[in-house]
């Protein structure tokens, strides 16, 4: 018996995104995040919320990371495998 394949909603929808414009959007609005947040650290923060902006960009550089590296379809030219393929 196979576990069943869950997929989170932005994930369908980056699969349905054939010419990217989806992946580019959010990748652009994570990067001003970023630059939003590295210019919250460059400000005097008490340690506890500079640790906390820390946390933050790091969060958003990894979700850069992976929007990047993500096998989309549209964008890597690699077949979409069915839920049910092996």
């Amino acid at each position: 018996m196979r576990a069943p394949v869950v997929m989170l909603d932005l994930e369908e929808k980056l699969l349905a995104d054939r010419d990217g414009s989806l992946r580019r959007k959010l990748i652009g609005d994570l990067h001003e995040l970023q630059q939003r947040l590295q210019g919250e650290l460059r400000q005097m923060n008490s340690r506890s919320r500079y640790v906390e902006l820390q946390g933050a960009v790091q969060a958003v550089t990894a979700a850069v990371q992976v929007l990047q590296t993500l096998n989309v379809p549209a964008v890597s030219g690699q077949p979409v495998k069915s839920k049910n393929s092996k």
